[in-house]
């Protein structure tokens, strides 16, 4: 199993997970990854009024350096 830390990213500020998840794979990560955005997503906009957001991003990495990342860009 390999820890992998999904970094959420709002327009470019970078809020980096402390705790990460041990998963199997690089394809689980990337799967978490678009999951967790979906849901995050549509949580953010399902409950706040605030539409500025441009781009929203789940950044994977390990302790080796990035792996994936996971975009949503609006606007």
């Amino acid at each position: 199993m390999i820890r992998y830390f999904f970094d959420v990213v709002t327009d470019g500020k970078v809020n980096p997970d402390e705790e990460g998840l041990l998963l199997p794979n690089t394809a689980s990560a990337r799967r978490e990854a678009s999951l967790f955005l979906v849901d995050f997503a549509r949580d953010r906009f399902r409950f706040r009024s605030d539409q500025s957001i441009q781009q929203l991003a789940i950044s994977v990495r390990t302790v080796d350096g990035p792996v994936c990342e996971a975009a949503i860009f609006m606007g």
